[in-house]
């Protein structure tokens, strides 16, 4: 009746304990779990509520599949790091693998996803680019038994008006750093003195990850960054890890470094299948900088990669954006944020019953918190955490200590105007770590932040035509880690012209016109 098929061993390996699969590690009650332990944990769960009230405790990154006679269980994290698919044709199947799937089932493609995935890069909700193939959603746990299946969040990212905490603006200041300083301590336990790798950036993510970590005394880090060397990430980054003493390589995305021919070879063709499973645009962005460096040697053997996924986000960054939604405009916000990818291929009908689906499912909740809630099981799941794909595809495991679940639920309940008006998180950074450790170098400030822009930017959003947008996108937007180059043979094989502000929209095409082949 159950049909279990899990894959992928790359990085991470699946671990069996009896009838419990896990995959990953956890934090429970301050104690790491991880391979028999974790699975041994799963051994308590007799029922639905047990196994609900267990998941809602764990700070980590898993996936966990029990075996049960007559039912299956089955769960992801809040980011859905490790994806499961399943279906129910007679048997219930349940796999890491959709291509296994499509072969095993003769699965077709389903149209509607298709124009879903090629708007902003990945297939919303539970459906997956094959018909009567379903995702488990971030933070979603499902039973499979002879009655069928049942799924159930037991995580999201809402938040009611009763649940917002109205503290003094100086108790979140101390306290965002406080939480930070204990996602790092649990980072510092996990790795037990592995190197941890961390892809540095410009930005305040990445540099408050190194920064925490040299506060904690911790010696084995190393950074990299990548792109065109005259961009400002470039030497913002050396100069981070230049005061914190942390060795640090720079990759030149150059024509010596990136061949022509990537698409033709057989490592690129098993990456596409393992990052894209049908449902996620394949990231590319620091797959050769990394790749260079482990083909290079200078990546430790069993490093931990930490990337710096994804603090702004909670910080508020994504509401800034555009106008704060309310619940007149909300479902046009979330559709101007995420699907402005191959606006020519329309679709708009299928996008808006989905998205109106969506918003009906939360009539309680502060509209914010609904566009951002539609963020995180979204875009940050399905592409933001997807692109980790690339460190375990290389044989390393990763870290996402900027997702962990004590931050995520603080940040959830912190009130809108220290996300949106007078920002917490970034004021937490620079005056408890950057400071303190001198590194507190800082982009320029762009007209892009100002209010005025966002509710301009709305306007053309929602009004100008898609080939003026794009246009008006490309001058805004550089492209300061040389994509251009990257995609060059895409580029060539999906006749498309070059523009940076549709990279993705240009990569998601390539990645369907391979399954139609």
């Amino acid at each position: 009746m159950f049909d279990i098929k899990l894959n992928f061993n790359y990085g991470y390996q699946w671990f069996r304990n009896k009838n419990i699969i896990v995959k990953g590690y956890a934090f429970y009650k301050g104690i790491l779990y991880k391979e028999k332990s974790l699975a041994e944990l799963f051994f308590e769960v007799s029922g639905e509520l047990t196994f609900e009230s267990l998941l809602r405790e764990l700070k980590g990154i898993f996936a966990v599949v029990i075996d049960n006679d007559d039912s299956i269980i089955a769960a992801v994290d809040i980011t859905r790091t490790f994806p499961l698919f399943y279906s129910m044709r007679n048997n219930f199947y349940i796999s890491d693998d959709t291509f296994y799937l499509r072969n095993k089932l003769g699965l077709d493609i389903d149209e509607n996803a298709a124009v879903e995935f090629l708007r902003c890069g990945y297939v919303p909700g539970k459906n997956t680019l094959l018909k009567g193939l379903f995702q488990l959603q971030a933070g979603e746990f499902l039973k499979a038994d002879e009655n069928g299946v049942k799924t159930k969040m037991y995580h999201n990212y809402l938040a009611k008006k009763t649940e917002i905490n109205y503290d003094q603006y100086g108790y979140f200041k101390t306290k965002v750093h406080s939480i930070l300083d204990a996602a790092i301590t649990r980072l510092e336990k996990f790795a037990n003195d592995d190197f941890i790798v961390v892809p540095l950036s410009g930005g305040y993510d990445s540099r408050s990850i190194v920064a925490l970590l040299k506060m904690h005394n911790f010696r084995n880090v190393l950074c990299y960054t990548y792109g065109r060397p005259e961009s400002p990430e470039v030497s913002i980054s050396k100069k981070v890890a230049s005061k914190l003493k942390y060795e640090w390589h720079f990759v030149n995305y150059s024509d010596e470094l990136i061949k022509d021919n990537f698409l033709e070879t057989n490592w690129f063709y098993e990456l596409y299948k393992y990052a894209f499973n049908y449902v996620s645009t394949i990231h590319l962005q620091d797959l050769f900088a990394f790749k260079t460096l482990h083909d290079s040697g200078l990546i430790p053997d069993n490093s931990i990669v930490v990337p710096g996924h994804s603090g702004d986000f909670l910080g508020g960054s994504h509401l800034r954006k555009l106008p704060v939604p309310n619940r007149h405009n909300l479902m046009s916000i979330i559709m101007r944020k995420h699907f402005t990818l191959n606006e020519d291929k329309n679709g708009n009908l299928t996008i808006e019953k989905n998205l109106m689906r969506y918003v009906e499912s939360c009539p309680d909740f502060l509209p914010y918190s609904i566009d951002d809630n539609w963020n995180l099981k979204e875009r940050q799941s399905k592409y933001i955490i997807n692109s980790n794909r690339t460190y375990e595809f290389f044989g390393y495991r990763h870290a996402i200590p900027l997702w962990d679940l004590e931050l995520v639920e603080f940040f959830r309940r912190v009130p809108p105007e220290y996300k949106i008006d007078k920002p917490v998180y970034e004021a937490s950074l620079i005056d408890c770590v950057f400071k303190p450790l001198d590194v507190n170098f800082i982009k320029k400030k762009t007209i892009k932040s100002s209010k005025v822009f966002k509710n301009l930017r709305y306007l053309v959003e929602r009004t100008a035509p898609y080939p003026a947008k794009t246009i008006l996108r490309d001058l805004l937007w550089k492209d300061i880690n040389n994509m251009e180059l990257i995609l060059k043979p895409i580029i060539t094989e999906t006749k498309r012209k070059w523009s940076y502000s549709e990279s993705n929209g240009i990569v998601a095409e390539w990645c369907l016109k391979k399954v139609y082949c």
